[in-house]
């Protein structure tokens, strides 16, 4: 009896992991934010890390009010782009591609995103140009987020991946600045709405987050898994 209950024990956790990660990878629908009624701040969300409290243990948010985030766009029908995006992007995303040990669901997911990204890009270049930017931030020279948009529609630009540092998504992790991936995205809301679109796309792993942050679900906007060019992967790596 013991057996039989560790067995179906391992059965349901086994279940649980394999509808999580079904979950996480394959994303089914779009949020949408509508950018007619947005006022762009002049600042981007700034840099923070964590700091531990020798006293307490406590982790303790510290904002680099000093230095912020740089931003840079490329646009993949450029080759002069493509090529600078091959030299100062892709092996970021390729070294964000490797797994940290031990796991951790944040800096996992962010892990296999960095290397969709770049498979994207290089599946994509092979073709007619299409009409798709790669969007960077970087923090004293250093890359921290990476997002790859989908310009098809210029009025609904679709914000289709959005990755940042695996490293600095770890628990608990005091080194690694924090905040490019809200800063990123800011910046892209800012450039879409220069460009006059009415609004923006996200295919998003983390609905309540985006929720909270004045998105919507998009319940138009669904995902032909079988037939898209720009679905969310759903494969291993």
């Amino acid at each position: 009896m013991k057996f039989k209950n560790i067995f179906f024990g391992f059965l349901k956790t086994l279940l649980l992991t394999v509808v999580f990660h079904i979950g996480l990878l394959c994303a089914n629908e779009y949020m949408i934010f509508d950018l007619q009624n947005y006022q762009p701040t002049d600042n981007s969300p700034p840099p923070y890390f964590f700091q531990r409290d020798p006293a307490t243990g406590d982790l303790v948010r510290l904002t680099d009010t000093e230095g912020g985030f740089q931003f840079k766009t490329y646009n993949l029908q450029l080759k002069a782009d493509l090529a600078q995006y091959k030299i100062e992007v892709k092996p970021t995303l390729l070294r964000w591609k490797e797994k940290i040990i031990p796991l951790e669901k944040d800096s996992s997911s962010s892990s296999f995103f960095s290397g969709d990204l770049a498979n994207k890009v290089d599946a994509q270049s092979s073709k007619r140009p299409p009409p798709r930017e790669v969007h960077v931030a970087t923090y004293k020279d250093r890359i921290e987020a990476v997002s790859y948009v989908n310009n098809r529609k210029p009025e609904s630009p679709e914000i289709d991946i959005l990755t940042a540092n695996p490293e600095g998504m770890r628990v608990g992790q005091t080194t690694n600045v924090k905040g490019a991936g809200s800063a990123l995205l800011d910046y892209e809301l800012k450039t879409f709405k220069g460009r006059g679109a009415e609004s923006a796309q996200l295919l998003s792993i983390r609905d309540k987050y985006y929720l909270d942050r004045g998105w919507k679900i998009d319940f138009d906007h669904w995902i032909e898994v079988e037939d898209s060019d720009d679905q969310s992967s759903c494969e291993g790596e």
